[in-house]
């Protein structure tokens, strides 16, 4: 199989001579949570994890509306990862599933044979292949089991440092019982940065609580279905976790589209060998 059949076409891209709030208007349309920065040719890429790590770099103790337009007026150029591996459009799926694996990629920019880019490829694509693979594991096998909670009432700033110094992408919201409520990932605050940009109100990213920009509808699993089901769940939902529930409510563990490609090189080396 080619990276052709699975990739996105028509991803979010910026050039280097844009200004940095077109990326963080780009950035999570359709989901994919990367913008591709060109010039004639693939020059960067920028992730929702550099952009928030960009805010909270310079917002560390707060930043006023003359900070936030000046930040935003940067050029992407700034903010981007140079020169990003890519794939192209005819290389082997295995091999790049390889590549984000070893690399701890969330997703490849792809190229076409004129090395213009005609696409990405992300986590959540990979997880199509397991529609056509037999049911080996359970989600247990795969699954986090020590899970970083946040209190209804942290301030998204604060979640969002967190997210970053431990390097998560989401993080589960729970009340004084423990019980979980919610769920913020890095896209909801991103969202939320960009919606205070845009009305002139960065008042409105620094002084929410978690649980005012929330998923309240959290999607769980039991640990022994397959991982072939988690992944089902995750594509047609378009999420990127699924939590492990005690009784009691509180979180048991939770299965991301990280731990899933993992899976799924694993179980695809085995079917090879």
């Amino acid at each position: 199989m080619i990276i052709k059949t699975l990739m996105l076409s028509d991803p979010p891209i910026v050039t280097v001579k844009d200004k940095l709030v077109e990326a963080f208007k780009k950035v999570n349309i359709r989901g994919i949570g990367r913008v591709i920065v060109t010039n004639d040719s693939i020059e960067g890429i920028i992730s929702t994890r550099d952009l928030l790590t960009f805010v909270t770099d310079r917002c560390e103790e707060g930043c006023n509306r003359g900070d936030i337009f000046a930040l935003i007026e940067k050029r992407v150029a700034q903010v981007m990862t140079p020169k990003p591996v890519f794939a192209y459009e005819d290389d082997d799926v295995m091999d790049a599933l390889t590549l984000m694996v070893a690399r701890n990629f969330g997703a490849l920019p792809v190229l076409s044979k004129e090395k213009k880019v005609s696409g990405i490829i992300t986590e959540r694509e990979f997880l199509l292949i397991f529609q056509d693979l037999d049911e080996l594991f359970p989600v247990k096998k795969f699954m986090t089991k020590k899970v970083t909670t946040v209190y209804e009432d942290v301030p998204v700033f604060e979640a969002v440092k967190l997210m970053i110094r431990r390097g998560f992408r989401r993080l589960p919201i729970i009340n004084d019982q423990q019980k979980v409520i919610g769920i913020i990932t890095a896209a909801d605050a991103l969202k939320l940065f960009t919606k205070a940009v845009l009305k002139s109100d960065p008042e409105m990213f620094f002084t929410k609580k978690v649980s005012q920009v929330a998923t309240k509808d959290v999607l769980a699993i039991d640990p022994e279905k397959s991982i072939n089901e988690a992944a089902g769940i995750m594509i047609m939902k378009k999420v990127g976790s699924l939590l492990i529930l005690k009784e009691d409510g509180s979180v048991g563990g939770i299965i991301t589209e990280r731990d899933l490609i993992i899976a799924l090189h694993y179980q695809l080396h085995l079917k090879s060998e």
